[in-house]
């Protein structure tokens, strides 16, 4: 004879209702390659990895945290109407290739848009952008020295070679753009949103400060390197309190460089160069320092150096650094 005691069946119930529900959330199919819906919604790509979710119309849908979901569940067929026709527009479109003379034409517009065209090899020193959109936008070896991009909106746009000594990009919104070894001088990235984007190249004394550089993949790509080992690189550089947040910063070089109150939790700094570098009151919970070289840098201050990876296999001599 089975007894069941007082709540067990509603406990039993509430269990099975729970499960199926899961059940049937993971059977569908994962919509807009796991962007956040809200966001797209709101004209911005921000990868998920879709831990927050919901069903609509048998389909399944990713935010970033539990609020975007939140704004979706108030009004779905509007949210995902205005997510579908952003991502549609600006997701694997090709380039439409302009001349200069278009493209001086455009820039002089006050609703200048430059979405989805390839701007390669053009010329626009010293020129502003500041009233530009430039979604998927390609700048492939242009001329940007001077540049005013500051604000910006710069979703995946490709930097690659591109001539950016003295740029200014300046709370700009490059979310997953790339930005493969073009010429960097004193290139100004502060307060920028550098979510998810690619960066490699020798970037001397730029200044990041305060930039959201989460999920940023600067760290080496060693299945890319047909022209030897290129790596992010910047001797001196300014990146007091950038989020680094799950960045992979693996051998990447902070020679000299400010990381003073800089959130490098869960980063990946395998055989990073940290050579001198001041890391003084820098979160480091959950970064993978394994034979980082630490040669010389100021960890007084610093968070989570005991919640740390690797830290018994750093190279050389660390300050304030009472785990070593």
């Amino acid at each position: 004879m089975v007894i069941f005691f007082k709540g067990t069946t509603t406990m039993i119930i509430k269990f099975f209702l729970a499960t199926l529900f899961l059940m049937v959330t993971n059977a569908y199919a994962v919509e807009l390659d796991q962007y956040c819906t809200t966001s797209l919604a709101e004209g911005n790509f921000h990868k998920t990895d879709c831990s927050v979710n919901s069903a609509y119309e048998g389909k399944k849908y990713c935010f970033g945290n539990t609020k975007s979901k939140s704004i979706f569940l108030e009004d779905p067929e509007e949210t995902l109407n205005q997510a579908l026709a952003f991502y549609e527009k600006n997701n694997d479109i090709d380039r439409v290739k302009i001349s200069q003379e278009v493209a001086n034409d455009i820039l002089d517009d006050p609703d200048c848009n430059f979405s989805n065209k390839d701007l390669g090899y053009l010329d626009f020193k010293e020129k502003d952008f500041t009233h530009c959109t430039m979604i998927n936008t390609s700048f492939f070896g242009a001329d940007l020295r001077g540049a005013n991009l500051s604000g910006a909106n710069l979703q995946r746009a490709y930097l690659n070679l591109a001539r950016l000594e003295k740029t200014n990009f300046s709370g700009a919104i490059l979310i997953e753009a790339t930005i493969f070894q073009p010429i960097f001088g004193q290139t100004n990235f502060k307060g920028a949103n550098l979510t998810n984007a690619r960066m490699i190249g020798t970037l001397g004394n730029v200044d990041m400060s305060g930039a959201l550089i989460v999920n940023g993949r600067f760290g080496l790509d060693v299945g890319n390197q047909p022209m030897g080992q290129m790596k992010f690189d910047s001797s001196g550089g300014n990146f007091n309190n950038a989020n680094f947040e799950g960045a992979d910063l693996n051998i990447a070089s902070f020679i000299f460089g400010d990381l003073r109150g800089a959130n490098l939790k869960n980063t990946n700094l395998y055989r990073a160069e940290l050579i001198q570098t001041d890391l003084r009151g820098a979160d480091l919970t959950g970064a993978n320092l394994t034979q980082a070289n630490v040669d010389g840098a100021n960890f007084e201050g610093v968070v989570g150096l005991d919640k740390t990876i690797g830290f018994d296999t750093v190279q050389g001599k660390c300050k304030n650094c009472q785990y070593q």
